[in-house]
């Protein structure tokens, strides 16, 4: 029952090394996506990168979008997995601009 709500159906012997790296480039896309982002906004990288980093979130919606189809989601899993994507790219920008105001309001 539980496997019916989660996923339409089994996931091949053949698509399992697909969604294997599928799911562990999403790890390594998304670190480099905040860490391209966050050198950026501390000024260890010039500005110029900034969009390198959108590439790489682009990358990890892309490997979120093969995770989803390799194991056959339902509606409801895909849609959390397009609210993890949206996560992914808006968390960085809360954490920085949380970051920031509380460095101006401390501001010596």
């Amino acid at each position: 029952m539980i496997g019916e709500i989660l996923m339409t159906q089994d996931i091949g012997v053949d698509e399992f090394l697909p969604l294997f790296v599928a799911s562990t480039l999403v790890l390594v896309f998304g670190g480099f996506y905040v860490g391209i982002y966050t050198a950026v906004k501390v000024k260890l990288l010039k500005h110029w990168a900034m969009p390198f980093s959108y590439l790489f979130w682009i990358l990890t919606a892309y490997c979120l979008y093969l995770m989803g189809s390799y194991m056959h989601v339902n509606d409801f899993t895909a849609k959390a997995l397009v609210v993890a994507a949206l996560g992914i790219l808006i968390l960085p920008h809360a954490v920085y601009y949380m970051q920031d105001r509380v460095h101006e309001e401390n501001e010596h």
